[in-house]
């Protein structure tokens, strides 16, 4: 069975804090470990409607192998894709959109 690595990032507005947390797992394939962090966001969601949270910025990362003891963020080869939470739900986007949309807010 294929490794893949969930990375969850939460903060909230008029917190400083932000939670990061990493785990990796065996699936059977892609598609299973995608419709696995999809549950974690959407729990994430809900969790924050229960606490009456508003995100300030919160994703569910995805990345290809057992990566837990590696530095890693969406430029790591490895980045499947995120999704992104908010208050209206969560939606997905791949790597080479996210690199995309970086690559122009960083152009001159």
């Amino acid at each position: 069975m294929p490794a893949f690595t969930i990375v969850t990032t939460s903060a909230t507005q008029g917190s400083e804090a932000v939670e990061i947390s990493t785990l990796s797992d065996d699936f059977s394939n892609e598609s299973e470990a995608l419709g696995y962090s999809r549950r974690m966001a959407e729990e994430m969601v809900g969790m924050a409607h229960q606490l009456s949270l508003d995100f300030d910025f919160s994703t569910v990362g995805l990345y290809d192998g057992d990566l837990i003891d590696e530095e890693i963020d969406p430029s790591h080869t490895a980045f499947l894709g995120a999704w992104i939470l908010d208050e209206e739900g969560v939606t997905f986007v791949g790597a080479d959109e996210l690199r995309k949309e970086e690559a122009e807010s960083t152009a001159p």
